[in-house]
């Protein structure tokens, strides 16, 4: 079985997996609020440091990071 292949996800196949996705943070949330709550300032420092590379890449004018299909 090949781990990371090309697939071209079809609209519904995204949002199904959108959803899934934000459940679960929500039951995780639920779990963990105490120690998120404790820890906030680290969580928004990491959110902040892993938004940097994709905030650049989106607000960039250069067109390297951007590749056909």
């Amino acid at each position: 079985m090949k781990l990371f292949r090309t697939k071209v996800w079809r609209p519904v196949d995204l949002g199904l997996f959108k959803w899934a996705n934000i459940l679960f943070g929500m039951i995780v949330g639920a779990y963990l609020a105490d120690f998120v709550k404790d820890y906030l300032w680290l969580f928004i420092i990491a959110v902040i440091l892993l938004a940097i590379k994709p905030m650049a890449a989106y607000f960039s004018n250069d067109s390297d990071h951007i590749k056909p299909l």
